[in-house]
Formats: C-alpha cells, sequence, structure tokens
C-alpha cells in the first residue's frame, strides 16, 4: 500500500494524539491570556491566531480533506484576523483601546467575510440543498434579537456616529450571517464528526462573543476579559478540529434527510418564537407608559402562545406526512425512501440487499380486481417479513416488488439461502376471499452488500440480478454477478458508439450476390451491413444489430441502410437489371409512415419498386402480433408498387401457415442450418424436412432462396431438390459495391427473381 492510499489514520501515526496536545496547550494560553493587561493580550491573540494558521495547514497537509476549500478559506479568515491583531496592536492608544479606523479594522471585516465564505463553501456546490427554511427561520429570530439588543441601540442612543457606526452595523451583520450559514450547515450535513462538531461551536461561540462585545460596549461596561475568553476560544475550537484525523471527512458531505419534525427542531422553533415575543414584550414595556404597555403585553403574550401551539400543529402534520413517505400504506412495509435511507448508511456489518417480484401478479390483478390483488400482496409482504431476522429493512418498491436489507449471516454473505426461503414460503397457496387456493412464483436478485462501503449502486445491481432470474423462466433465485453489470456497461456504450457511428460514416453497405442454381447467373444480392472503426476494428453484426433493436438505434440506422441501398440501387438497376434484398426490423414495420418513406426514397432515387425486395423474419411476425394490421398493411401497400417481400430464416422461429396465407410474401429465405446441417450429413428424414419447405413453397407460388451454401456438394443437392435460388461463400463473400459490379460485368445478363404480386 502506497502511502497516498493509506487512510489519513494510518498516515498521521499519532495524529491522533496532537489536537488533544493542542487544545490542552491553547486552553492553558487562554485562561493565562485572559488575565494579562490589553497591551500584552493583544500578543497572545496574534500568538494563538498564528499557531490556528499552522494548525490549519499541517491538518491538510496530514490528513488530506476529500474537500479542502473550506479549510484554506478559514485558514485565509485567520490570517486576516492575524493581520487585525497586529495592526490594532500598533494602533492602540495610550488608553489601552486601538485608535479608529485603522488597518485592524479592515482586516477584521475581511475576516468575517472569509469565514462566512468558509462556512458557505462546507458542502460541495452540486449538493448545496435544502436548509433555506430553517435558515431563513433562524435568520428572522437571530435578527430579532439582534436588532433589539444591538442594532437599535446603536442607532437611536446617539453614541455611535459616522463610520464607526456604519462598521458596528456591518461587522453585526456578517455575524448574523455567519450564524445562519451555519445552522443551514447544521441541517443539510450529513456527517457528525469531532472535526464538525468543534467548528460549529466555534462559529457560535464567534456570533455569541461578538454580540456580547457589542451589548457590553453600548453599555459602557468593561467586558475585556469575557470577550477575550471567548475569541480566544474561537482560535482553540477551530485549531483542534483542523488537527483532529475527522477533518479529513467533515465538509464536502452528502446531504443529510432529517425529520422535518425532529425534537430538537421544534425546540429550536419555540425557543425563537418564545424569545423573540419576550423581546417584543420588553420593548414595549420599556417604551410606553405602563396604562399603554398592559394593553399591548396581554395581546403580544396570547400571540406567542397562539404561534407556539402553531408550531406544535405544524410539527404533527409534518411528522404525519413524514410517515407516509416512510411508510407504504396497503402493506404498512417501509418505503423506498427508508430503503435508500438504509443504504446510505456505512453499515460496520456485512449485509445482503434481496429484491423480491411476485410472478404472475399483474395478470391476477387484471383478472380479479386490485381488492383481491391487495389482499395478496399484504399476505406477501407478512411472509416476507417473516422470513427475515427482526432487525431487516423491509419494503414494498411497487406495485408487486419487495426488497429486504438484511445483516448477512456467516454461512450466507450473498443472501441466497434467505431468499430459499422467501421463495419457499410465497409458494405456499394464497387463500383469498370468494376465490380459490392460488399459488404464485417470485423472482429473486440478491447483491452482497461488503461491511463499511458505501451502497450506491447496490439497487442497480440488485435489481440486474433480478432481471437474470426474470430472464431464466422466473420462479428462482439469482445473485449478483459483476460479469452482467460489465456485459451491460459495455452494451450501453456500444450502443451509445452506434449513433457517433452512422453520423462518422463508419457504417457501410455490403452487399452478397444471390444465384440461379439452375443456370448459374446472379439473381439479385443482399445488403448486409458492416461496421469498421477508424481503427480498423470491426465489430460483427450479430454483436450490434441485436443491441440496435434493444436500444432503438435500429430505426436510425435501418434509414441510413434503405436510404444507402436506394442508392447503390440506381445504377446496379439502371445497368444489370439486379433487385437487392435489405432486412427491416419490427420497429421500423411498426411505424404507419414506413412503406411511404420507402416508396419516396425509391422514387427519389428513380429505382422502381421491382428493384427492391424487403425481409422480415417470423419473429418479427410475431412479435407484432399487437401490429398485425399494420405490419400487414405496411406491407401490402409496397407490394401494390411492385416491392416484393421474403420471409428471412424460414423454418427456424415460429413458422405458421397463417402468415403464408394471409400476409403477402413473394420469397422465402431457407436458413442456412437446413444447409449446413441436414443437407451435408442429413439422413432421409432430414432431407425430407427441406424437401417439404420447397415443395410448401413452390406451392404457393413463392421463390425459395437456401442461405449458407459453402460447398459444391450442398449447392449440387440443393439443385437435385429443386430449389429456386441460393447464396453463400462457394459463390461470393459479401463485399462493397464495386466487388459486386465487377462480378455482374462477368455475366452477360442476369437472372430475374420471378416471384411477385
Amino acid at each position: 500500500m502506497t502511502r497516498d492510499m493509506m487512510p489519513s489514520q494510518a498516515r498521521t501515526g499519532g495524529d491522533d494524539s496532537l489536537h488533544r496536545w493542542y487544545l490542552g496547550v491553547g486552553a492553558a494560553a487562554l485562561v493565562g491570556g485572559a488575565l494579562l493587561p490589553p497591551a500584552v493580550r493583544v500578543w497572545v491573540y496574534v500568538a494563538l491566531a498564528a499557531s490556528l494558521v499552522v494548525a490549519v495547514a499541517v491538518g491538510v497537509r496530514r490528513h488530506r480533506p476529500v474537500w479542502p476549500a473550506t479549510w484554506w478559506l478559514m485558514a485565509g479568515a485567520v490570517a486576516m484576523s492575524l493581520l487585525a491583531q497586529v495592526g490594532w496592536a500598533l494602533a492602540m492608544g495610550p488608553t489601552g483601546v486601538p485608535r479608529f479606523p485603522s488597518v485592524g479594522d479592515a482586516c477584521y471585516l475581511i475576516m468575517l467575510v472569509l469565514t462566512a465564505s468558509s462556512i458557505y463553501w462546507w458542502v460541495r456546490p452540486a449538493e448545496r440543498r435544502g436548509g433555506a427554511v430553517d435558515a431563513g427561520i433562524v435568520a428572522l429570530g437571530a435578527g430579532a434579537v439582534l436588532w433589539t439588543l444591538v442594532v437599535a441601540p446603536m442607532l437611536f442612543n446617539g453614541r455611535f456616529t459616522g463610520l464607526r457606526l456604519g462598521s458596528y452595523v456591518l461587522y453585526a451583520g456578517l455575524d448574523l450571517l455567519i450564524l445562519v450559514l451555519t445552522v443551514r450547515v447544521v441541517v443539510i450535513s450529513r456527517v457528525r464528526t469531532p472535526a464538525y462538531r468543534l467548528m460549529v461551536v466555534a462559529a457560535g461561540l464567534l456570533v455569541a462573543t461578538d454580540t456580547t462585545n457589542y451589548v457590553l460596549l453600548l453599555a459602557g461596561t468593561s467586558h475585556d476579559t469575557l470577550t477575550a475568553l471567548g475569541w480566544l476560544g474561537v482560535y482553540l475550537l477551530l485549531g483542534g478540529a483542523a488537527l483532529h484525523p475527522s477533518m479529513a471527512r467533515s465538509t464536502g458531505s452528502m446531504p443529510a434527510n432529517p425529520s422535518p419534525a425532529s425534537r430538537r427542531r421544534l425546540a429550536t422553533y419555540v425557543s425563537l418564537t418564545v424569545g423573540v415575543s419576550a423581546l417584543s414584550i420588553v420593548s414595549f414595556a420599556a417604551a410606553l407608559p405602563a396604562s399603554q404597555s398592559a394593553r399591548l403585553i396581554v395581546p403580544g403574550i396570547l400571540g406567542a402562545a397562539m404561534s407556539v401551539l402553531l408550531i406544535v400543529r405544524l410539527s404533527q402534520l409534518a411528522t404525519l406526512l413524514n410517515r407516509r413517505t416512510h411508510l407504504d400504506g396497503l402493506t404498512g412495509l417501509g418505503s423506498r425512501v427508508v430503503l435508500q435511507d438504509r443504504l446510505d448508511e456505512v453499515s460496520p456489518q456485512h449485509r445482503v440487499l434481496l429484491l423480491v417480484d411476485l410472478d404472475g401478479f399483474r395478470d391476477f390483478n387484471d383478472a380479479f380486481g386490485h381488492q383481491a390483488g391487495d389482499a395478496i400482496l399484504v399476505e406477501t409482504g407478512a411472509r416476507v417479513r417473516a422470513q427475515v431476522p427482526t432487525n431487516a429493512t423491509v419494503v414494498r418498491l411497487s406495485a408487486d416488488e419487495f426488497a429486504v436489507c438484511a445483516p448477512a449471516a456467516d454461512d450466507d454473505r450473498d443472501g441466497s439461502n434467505m431468499a430459499e426461503r422467501i421463495l419457499a414460503a410465497v409458494h405456499r397457496p394464497y387463500r383469498v376471499r370468494g376465490l380459490a387456493a392460488r399459488r404464485f412464483g417470485a423472482s429473486i436478485g440478491a447483491v452482497a452488500l461488503p461491511a463499511g462501503q458505501p451502497c450506491a449502486p447496490a439497487l442497480r445491481d440488485a435489481d440486474l440480478a433480478l432481471r437474470v432470474a426474470r430472464t431464466g423462466g422466473g420462479d428462482q433465485v439469482a445473485v449478483f454477478d459483476p460479469a452482467v453489470h460489465a456485459e451491460r456497461l459495455a452494451n450501453a456504450e456500444l450502443v451509445a458508439q452506434m449513433h457517433h457511428a452512422v453520423e462518422a460514416g463508419e457504417f457501410e453497405v455490403h452487399y452478397q450476390p444471390i444465384i440461379d442454381l439452375a443456370t448459374g447467373d446472379v439473381a439479385a444480392a443482399e445488403a448486409l451491413l458492416r461496421w469498421t472503426r477508424p481503427d480498423g476494428t470491426r465489430i460483427p453484426p450479430d454483436r450490434f444489430i441485436p443491441l440496435a433493436e434493444q436500444g432503438g438505434a435500429i430505426t436510425t440506422i435501418g434509414a441510413w441502410v434503405l436510404r444507402q441501398v436506394c442508392t447503390d440501387l440506381r445504377r446496379l438497376w439502371s445497368e444489370h437489371q439486379v433487385a437487392v434484398t435489405v432486412n427491416v426490423s419490427a420497429h421500423q414495420l411498426r411505424d404507419p409512415l414506413f412503406a411511404a418513406h420507402l416508396l419516396s426514397l425509391l422514387d427519389t432515387s428513380a429505382v422502381p419498386g421491382r428493384a427492391l425486395i424487403v425481409e422480415i423474419t417470423e419473429t418479427v411476425l410475431v412479435t407484432s402480433v399487437a401490429d398485425a394490421a399494420t405490419v400487414t398493411a405496411q406491407l401490402q401497400q409496397l407490394r401494390e408498387h411492385g416491392v416484393r417481400i421474403a420471409i428471412d430464416d424460414f423454418g427456424t422461429g415460429y413458422s405458421s401457415l397463417a402468415y403464408l396465407r394471409e400476409l403477402p410474401v413473394d420469397i422465402l429465405k431457407m436458413d442456412g442450418s437446413f444447409t449446413a446441417h441436414q443437407i451435408d450429413n442429413g439422413g432421409t428424414r432430414e432431407i425430407a424436412f427441406i424437401r417439404a419447405i420447397l415443395d410448401l413453397s413452390r406451392s404457393l407460388g413463392l421463390v425459395t432462396i437456401a442461405e449458407a451454401v459453402e460447398t459444391d456438394t450442398q449447392a449440387h443437392r440443393l439443385r437435385a431438390l429443386d430449389c429456386n435460388l441460393a447464396q453463400g461463400y462457394h459463390f461470393a463473400k459479401p463485399g462493397p459495391v464495386a466487388d459486386l459490379h465487377t462480378l455482374l460485368h462477368k455475366h452477360s445478363r442476369p437472372a430475374p427473381v420471378t416471384a411477385g404480386p
């Protein structure tokens, strides 16, 4: 392990005691310095401020916080405070009071601004959310106190005027800003480290000391010793925070999700309300005659009491809303918010996360109604709860999906045993009033959560495992496999690259000739998509085309292929009368305007419809049952304009005579597996299947094309079976359109594909 990779405690060795030494020595200096005369005490300030600058630099260097901005701003504030002390010391008058204005006053103002900036940058900008309402409440309450005790007396007693008055009011305003920002950090920050607590106390002590200083200054009483203890204490606390090892994780933290109605918040709101009301009452009593003040004090007291009751009532409503947010109203289990809170916790023990999906529930719910479905969900929640430890978190994520976050047993780190118990519990018959007993299965995805590590991707990983369980047929447990996630990432990256590949011209259409077995002439050619990256890497079609269909990129790619084929067809048809077959995906066929767009392309390219053959697979026909009318209308519209329709990979999918009877089909392309296995090695039974396909095609007046013909023997046997056309490496490999032109020039005339509308 390198030094950079070591935890901060391991790198710093005895650092945990360093902050204690600093606090101990600083406390002694604090007590001693407060007892010294003002002219000497200011140099103690200077020494302690200088030690704080050193402490911040040492802390940042040794502990390397993940978000150091606030510490460096703090160091800048301390440095300006140090300059302020020096400026005041140099401006000290005979009476022991610095002259005003001085360099020290300007530096002190900058120090307050830097301190406020340091607190503002306590949390990363992207995560600086929430807390505004709480900060506003504190700003109003503390502002009222500050106005009553400091600002109003300064403005109206006539003791301070001009620049001195303006500077004191500005100082007070910046102190209020520091308090408000500190409260906001307390509300939104998740961490509660020792360094964090020391910094919060230091900020509060700074505001309290400054306010006390202003109050005593207005009263004309001696305040040097008290305020000296406060300011020196601020330096001491900040230095201890900077040297504590926990400073590395005390800033830049994620926002917290505290309860909006916690007792601490409620007490704070009530205290502020009562305090502000009391100040108002005291101010009225002091400013008005006794006969008039009594008339105002009573309504003030009643108003304060009503405000407190309103706060309590709003707190009750907030508690109710918070409970509804964290509980599922149907099952009584937790909600997604509860699960996310548990996953956000860094647990000292190993845990497991299970996602449980009830197989077949949606069909049951649609058939028997929501009341019966709700009964099933309530019972399922109870069964899951009964199969997990009592300290596990069980939530309902969606309609029929549950989640369990539980401590992992030593012999069940991946949670598979717990998942099997849940699966067995779900298998038991469900008894719903008015219905016969029903049985359900469940698909469960499990992922292990290591101790002491963040679990941000846990839900994603468990969902991937759940998908594996579903795609495997359901009613089973699947444990997360990192290889599945890596494959998903690679597939997603490849899909993203496809869109760029279209724009960058990385795709190319190659053509493989289709040969008339009777004459050996080129009858047509199949358009095949090829992808070559700029570095020369070739991506196989069977790798990227399925992903393009899943990710939706096939529509864009398919449109580009059709444009390119129509462009190439202009010359192929005009010079050689060669038709081209091109595959069309189910996504394209579902577009009601697909046929119109394709016919427009042909018209723009000056290519007749009979020059193009559209290939569809049997799988497309099956997966498009819901859109059967649209598919049929698209194909019929194309046929009416001379475009022929071919069924690709015939014999391997969901062969159905109904499709051949109802759909406008002209050509059957027999899958290459028949050629590769049954032609070469097949006996009488295997050859009978091929003969049946050929006889069916002839009986329906269709043309048959055999795919993947790679040997002369295969071509000879297909010819003997009276197969019309064939394609494969035995005749020619796919190549650019220029290669096809070269091949066509060697033949005097193409053999036409005669079947058509």
